[in-house]
């Protein structure tokens, strides 16, 4: 039997689901998302640009902001986070290096298009 934890202070059953479910919608749309931007890039010839490489790389980044919503919205649904201190260090980084990834080649990008 699992045992049930106490939700976060201020926060109703329904705050804590509907968190969930939003961080599971997001990461599972932009995973599918990001993966046809992926697949279209390796599978159309005239795709394959210096330009949209930039975007290409971009989607993979965009996948690892994805994954990382769907742990959260996994926690989220347990109302506790089951991997330990190492694990959360680990989603911590994973995080910031992907989100600062994403910037980055989304900076390249605009630069690109304006020179």
């Amino acid at each position: 039997m699992v045992s049930s934890y106490p939700l976060p202070e201020g926060f109703s059953e329904f705050d804590v689901f509907s968190l969930g479910s939003c961080l599971m919608v997001e990461g599972l749309f932009g995973f599918f998302l990001n993966l046809v931007t992926i697949v279209a890039f390796l599978k159309v010839r005239e795709l394959r640009t210096p330009s949209n490489f930039l975007v290409f790389i971009l989607a993979m980044a965009d996948i690892g902001i994805s994954m990382n919503a769907t742990v959260a919205a996994f926690s989220s649904f347990l109302r506790y986070w089951p991997y330990g201190s190492e694990g959360c260090q680990t989603h911590g980084f994973q995080g910031f290096l992907t989100a600062l990834a994403s910037i980055h080649f989304v900076a390249a990008i605009a630069w690109d298009r304006y020179h």
